[in-house]
Order: C-alpha cells, then structure tokens, then sequence
C-alpha cells in the first residue's frame, strides 16, 4: 500500500479533539444541561504538514509530544512491524517517552521544558544517521518549542546548523519559470504541499505539479498554495534549465569511458532533474529514482539520501559511496552548490551521478575532472 511507503507516513495514528454540548435553550441555561459530546479525528500527518519540508532543512524535522512526555509525531517513530504481507501496530506503539527517540537529551532539559509546556529553544550536538544506520552524522540541531493552546500537546521545531540552515530566494516572472517547470526532464516533490489538492474534490485528480501549473497560469486561482515554495520552485527551474544540455556535453566527450547512467539534481525547493544515460533493460540500478526508491527521493519526513550527504560535504568536492542493494552494486558521486551572499552561504542544489559498479574508477575521474572547476577531494 501507497499509505506505508514512509516513516512518516506509517503514522496514521489519530488525535481525538472533542468537547461537551450542552443546551443554550434560556429556560435550561442555567441547569448546564448535557446534550452530548461532538468529536473528531485528526490524522497526525496532516498536523505535520504545517511544518514544510521545505523550511526544516536537508536535515531538520519537527515533533509533538503529550504532556506525559510520550511521543505523538516524530520521524523516528515507527509504530508499524511487518507480520508476513502485514502491518501491524507494535506494543505500547502510543506510550513511547520522548527521551527514547531523542536519547541525547540526556539531562531531559528539552523533555522537561516541553512536559511542562514552556516555551523556549536550546542547542545539542546530536549523532545522527542515515541510509538504515551505515552512515553517522554528527550535527548541531536548534530546538525551538512551545505548547499548543488548549491542548496537552507540546510542539517542536528541530533546524541543524552548519550547511543546510540557510535558505536562499530569487525572482523570476511566471512566464519564464512555467516554460522550465514543465521540461519533460523535470519532476516535483509529490508528498510536498505546493497547493492543497485534498480537501476540495475537484481538485484531488491533480498531482501537485498539475495544481501547481494550474495556479499558476490562472486556471484555479482560488485554489490555495504555498506562494514561497512557488516563487522558489519557479527560481530553481529557471537557475537548473541548461543542466541537461551540460551534462550531455560533458557525455559527448570521447576521453570518457562509458558506466554513467544517471545524473540528476535535486533542489531544497522539491525539485528533481533527471537524464538517464542507460535505457531501463541495460540499466543496473532500476530501481534507483524510482516511485520505489522512496529514500533517495524527497518526501514528506525526508530528504533524499544523496542530498543530505552531499550538504554535509564540503563544498566544491565530491562525496563517493557505493550501493549495493540486495546485489545490485552502483557508485554515486555527491556534491553541493552553494550561493553566497555578504558573507552567509547557502546549499543550491545537490547534484550527482550514478555509475555501474565495474566503471566506478574511470567515472569518478571524469567527474574530478569536469564536475568542478577546483580540485576536488574524492572521500
């Protein structure tokens, strides 16, 4: 099921909102007489959808906890097992405390403050990892809390600092982005909100880039959308067009040895550009890009793996790691683009190139050698 393709996802789990009715009748008034009690469910993903991808950062992410401390929504929360073809909810899946996801707390300063339904913010360095566990990060995370009125809710917004707290914004006319954001090489983030196409029926046959086309030429123009996120996905089509041409360019040249199958680059705005070199039968990684390789695409609780090794790389060199996904073996080469601006820096873009596993060694030579325009450093 599509329903369970994520971490955050898996978190169909509900919160109940409900209060009393009683009667306003003037002769009954005054007895406080009960009429009944109106509720409703709310997923908690939607509730994590007012946090935006896009603002939390390659490696940022936001959580709720209950006033005893028990995790409500966090991406680390996994309260489904696989039993067979099934998915079954774990024991005391809605009694996780907070400190055994965020375990480096370790005085539960952070878990006090939000218990007690405070408001504040505080710093940790945190070891972090990705790609199930095989990769370490060491980070330094800003928490910024506060408690949600007339709830026992407490929520927090989690950024990292060092590459990838910056953000950067550009202008371009509609016009000229929507001539780049419909490049047949060009896709969206699928789970990300760029307008909301799930409450209004008319507008749920649309995929987000659809609705967002469509807003944008004047189609639905009461249709609601994120205006920031459209400003910057119009700028990165525009900024990221002649990257096909380029790399194709670069393919041409006659000293490079065949083995890249794929390049591509992804934006903090959602955006992919992709251009495969090898048809899907002579391909080794099929599956990687794919609706399937959920975790090297931008989704509703992450960033794709690439991107987030590729931000915590130096800039201007390149990043190798190999794959091998269940025997399946390729090597992607990782690098970030940078902007900067009276001194700040912010992550472009990551960009990258897949590469069969026997023609990784001429590969990575061909990216040192045209991938930058300084030396770069393979790790």
């Amino acid at each position: 099921m599509e329903l369970f393709t994520t971490k955050a996802q898996s978190l169909l789990m509900m919160t109940s909102v409900a209060m009393p009715v009683f009667s306003k009748k003037k002769e009954t008034l005054s007895h406080g007489i009960l009429l009944g009690v109106v509720g409703t469910d709310i997923p908690l993903m939607e509730v994590m959808k007012l946090a935006p991808r896009y603002m939390l950062g390659p490696h940022g992410y936001a959580f709720l906890i209950t006033n005893n401390g028990y995790i409500l929504a966090h991406p680390d929360l996994r309260p489904l097992y696989k039993d067979g073809k099934k998915l079954k909810p774990k024991p005391n899946y809605n009694s996780v405390d907070m400190s055994e996801v965020e375990w480096e707390d370790t005085e539960e300063t952070l878990r006090t403050a939000m218990v007690r339904g405070e408001t504040g913010s505080m710093r940790l360095s945190v070891r972090a990892s990705v790609d199930k566990a095989k990769r370490p990060l060491y980070l330094v995370n800003d928490y910024f809390y506060t408690n949600i009125d007339e709830t026992p809710f407490s929520f927090s917004m989690v950024l990292t600092g060092g590459n990838g707290k910056l953000m950067y914004f550009g202008n371009v006319s509609v016009e000229e982005g929507l001539h780049d954001l419909t490049s047949p090489d060009l896709s969206i983030a699928s789970e990300w909100t760029y307008c909301v196409t799930d409450i209004d029926p008319s507008y749920m046959k649309f995929s987000q880039l659809q609705a967002a086309i469509r807003y944008l030429v004047g189609l639905e123009p009461d249709m609601e959308c994120d205006e920031l996120l459209l400003q910057h996905v119009l700028f990165d089509a525009v900024v990221t067009a002649p990257m096909e041409a380029y790399w194709n360019a670069l393919m041409l040249n006659d000293k490079v040895e065949p083995g890249v199958e794929t390049a591509f680059l992804g934006t903090r705005s959602g955006l992919l550009r992709l251009t495969r070199y090898a048809g899907v039968e002579s391909r080794v990684a099929k599956k990687f890009l794919t609706a399937a390789d959920k975790a090297n695409l931008f989704t509703m609780d992450h960033f794709p793996l690439w991107y987030r090794l590729a931000v915590e790389n130096a800039p201007g060199s390149f990043y190798y790691y190999p794959v091998n996904d269940k025997g399946v073996k390729y090597v992607i080469a990782v690098t970030s683009a940078t902007i900067s601006s009276e001194g700040k820096t912010a992550i472009a873009a990551g960009t990258s190139l897949s590469n069969h596993y026997a023609k990784a060694v001429s590969c990575i030579l061909f990216v040192g050698r045209h991938g930058n325009t300084e030396a770069p450093r393979g790790k």
